[in-house]
């Protein structure tokens, strides 16, 4: 009896391990177009220039040889004359040593038909291009003027009461939302679409895409979309729900993952060594960015 019950024991479990390969193998085909495209953006997120209509290139030094530098030492000097002033609190020096300049300075401007964005190191008199084509210009056939308002007076309103209720701290407006409607101008339909913060009024053709498509950025705008919609979206609801089962999907891709691998004894040694090794290498990493974020 004992030996049968032992016997049942283990093909029960045998049958357990089975499934949960089965299924392994059957997530990981649906996953399949998922895991290709997250894998995909992840890198073009990591090399900018890939599938890029951009340009990437160091500037001459020359034009920027006249621009004065800013010397760190002097501008922490004249806060710390200000720190040595103050009344409620003491301030009692610096440390000269930790003095540096941080971040970059970065600038945008438009010509020709390029977008020329400009990254200056610190101390540097050169600087990383990127030059963009920007949109091919097109003779619009008619124009909109700007309604006179910034922002609307609903919205004007709404950042009135936000900061009453916040015993008037100052409120920033990030996004308003649009007025769009579709109108009938020389005998065609045209979409219009009304900026409610800044009151400009921007125009497409009906049924025409708002903006040329460009394979990259599309790609990034799937990695990056996310949430459920509160507009009632079936668009974006059907994505976000698409999301939560892979992402649920992936997470038993890996732990069906483990059970498998402790199935097979022989590679039981090896297998704890690699996933040791990960599990040190995840650590490490997001120990230094979070140093690097963080401080």
């Amino acid at each position: 009896m004992g030996s049968l019950a032992t016997a049942r024991k283990w093909k029960k479990k045998g049958l357990g391990v089975k499934l949960a390969r089965r299924l392994h193998m059957y997530f990981g085909l649906v996953l399949l177009p998922f895991v290709l495209l997250y894998g995909t953006t992840a890198l073009l997120f990591n090399h900018s220039s890939w599938m890029s209509t951009s340009d990437y290139f160091r500037s001459s030094s020359e034009p920027f040889l006249a621009a004065q530098q800013d010397v760190p030492s002097e501008i922490v000097a004249q806060i710390a004359k200000d720190l040595s002033t103050r009344e409620e609190f003491v301030f009692t020096g610096y440390d000269e040593d930790s003095v540096e300049l941080v971040n970059e300075h970065i600038f945008d401007i438009e010509e020709d038909g390029f977008r020329y964005r400009y990254r200056f190191i610190p101390m540097e008199p050169k600087a990383f291009v990127q030059r963009t084509p920007t949109s091919e210009p097109t003779d619009s056939e008619f124009t909109v003027s700007p309604l006179d308002f910034a922002p609307a007076p609903s919205i004007a309103q709404l950042v009135k009461a936000i900061e009453e209720d916040h015993n008037g701290s100052e409120a920033r407006i990030r996004s308003a939302s649009d007025v769009r409607f579709v109108a009938n101008i020389n005998q065609e339909k045209w979409v219009l679409t009304c900026d409610l913060q800044t009151g400009k009024v921007t125009h497409n053709k009906f049924e025409e895409p708002r903006s040329d498509f460009n394979w990259r950025s599309y790609l990034l705008r799937l990695h990056k979309t996310r949430g459920y919609p509160r507009d009632g979206d079936s668009v974006r609801l059907g994505w976000a729900v698409a999301v939560d089962v892979m992402g649920l999907l992936m997470l038993f891709w890996g732990l069906s993952g483990i059970i498998m691998w402790w199935q097979m004894k022989p590679f039981r040694l090896i297998g704890g060594v690699l996933v040791s090794i990960g599990v040190l290498l995840c650590a490490l990493l997001g120990f230094w960015l979070y140093q690097a974020i963080y401080y």
